[in-house]
């Protein structure tokens, strides 16, 4: 591996050493369907390099996974995506106690925090105690320890050699491929969104998704995970922007939306059609692939049905825009927009149940008394009816008419 990237940084020098016509800002990776533009500097080149080498490494694992189990089938996703990989906005920093080593190279970084693991010692009743900063985790076995320490630096253990998506171990690399199987295979459908699955566990994953668990503390805004609500206070709550154009007073809140709105102040479309006989082009991505879709998969039918009146619409917003003004709907306290869901005909339709853990409701509900609000108190008692029908309860059923039943308690924990 050492090796590998001591090749690959030969290559980085060579390219930073050629492109003495662009800005020193910004340099390419020439790396093979990768495209990446660096607007940070070389740092962040190299940074972005040293992660193709590690994501090269586990897309190996990944093929030799694969090659040792015949029956898995292989992954239908494409190869247009193989060699993306994540931004990496920062050198990897190290919070072991008393340590804070800062690193540019993914694998010499968390082969370095497994060595704090391995070297750790037992206490007297033989427990390991995590050295993270601001954890108190403890386990009795060491492989358990080293475990837990990819929770804290997001290690990936394997990838798959087709379309380059990363996984934390072997069995959601296995889960990747079996979400794939045709639709035969996938006898387990849910019963809020009509998504199917291969197994009985990819649905119970799948379910938790529709239950929020955590409430915003500055609105009424619920979700079902920590991260998607600290997305959501980022986005909603935060004017903070730290991602600034060097060319322009425009700032946002993400590395994407800058890169996006670079492509504005670029002279040369930044997106061609690939069809033969056709000269699209334009400098956005949602632009392009409208035209796909319009174009040349001939999707302009429209999709969006009002449950109300039966009209439709060719895209989510124009429902939105109707449902507002004709039937004077609202979004629900907290929500930024509506969510629609799609039906058994195909249709897209405004998503009327909104479920939310017991734990949740409870607390939703002792805030409103507590407020003294009767027709807030109101909306929170319809929202625990929506949990106490949860769609856990009946989330396993199967093409093959055995029913399997999924108690709320199982996934609500």
């Amino acid at each position: 591996m050492q090796e590998f990237c001591q090749h690959v940084e030969k290559h980085y020098e060579a390219a930073v050493d050629s492109e003495t016509d662009l800005p020193e800002e910004e340099h390419n990776c020439l790396w093979r369907d990768c495209g990446f533009c660096s607007v940070e500097g070389n740092a962040e080149l190299l940074r972005h390099m040293f992660f193709h080498c590690y994501h090269t490494k586990l897309k190996q694992w990944g093929l030799a996974i694969l090659n040792g189990h015949s029956d898995m089938g292989a992954c239908s996703v494409g190869l247009h995506n193989r060699n993306i990989v994540p931004e990496v906005q920062e050198n990897f920093l190290c919070l072991w106690e008393h340590c804070e080593m800062c690193m540019d190279n993914p694998e010499w970084f968390y082969r370095h925090v497994e060595m704090h693991a391995h070297c750790l010692e037992v206490n007297e009743e033989n427990v390991l105690f995590c050295g993270w900063k601001d954890c108190e985790a403890s386990f009795k076995g060491r492989f358990k320890l080293r475990e837990h320490m990819r929770s804290h630096t997001q290690e990936k253990l394997v990838a798959c050699p087709t379309c380059g998506g990363m996984f934390a171990n072997n069995t959601k690399f296995f889960d990747h491929i079996r979400r794939q199987t045709s639709i035969e295979g996938q006898r387990f459908q849910c019963s809020h969104c009509s998504k199917r699955f291969a197994t009985e566990r990819l649905l119970r994953d799948h379910m938790r998704n529709h239950v929020n668990h955590y409430k915003c503390p500055l609105c009424d805004m619920t979700c079902p995970s920590p991260s998607s609500l600290r997305n959501h206070i980022k986005f909603r709550h935060s004017n903070e922007k730290p991602y600034s154009c060097d060319y322009c007073e425009y700032s946002c809140k993400n590395l994407i939306d800058l890169r996006k709105h670079l492509d504005t102040h670029s002279s040369e479309p930044a997106y061609r059609c690939d069809f033969a006989d056709c000269d699209y082009s334009t400098r956005s991505l949602y632009s392009i692939k409208n035209h796909y879709k319009r174009v040349h998969e001939g999707d302009d039918t429209p999709r969006y049905k009002c449950h109300v009146c039966e009209q439709c619409f060719t895209r989510g917003n124009n429902l939105t825009a109707h449902l507002r003004k004709k039937h004077r709907f609202k979004w629900l306290s907290g929500h930024p927009r509506f969510r629609y869901k799609e039906h058994e005909d195909g249709f897209m339709r405004l998503q009327l149940i909104h479920y939310e853990s017991v734990e949740l409701t409870e607390q939703l509900m002792r805030e409103r008394q507590g407020e003294g609000d009767s027709s807030d108190r109101n909306r929170v008692c319809l929202r625990m009816l929506s949990s106490s029908s949860n769609p856990l309860n009946t989330a396993l059923n199967r093409t093959d008419e055995a029913e399997s039943q999924v108690s709320s308690e199982d996934v609500l924990k």
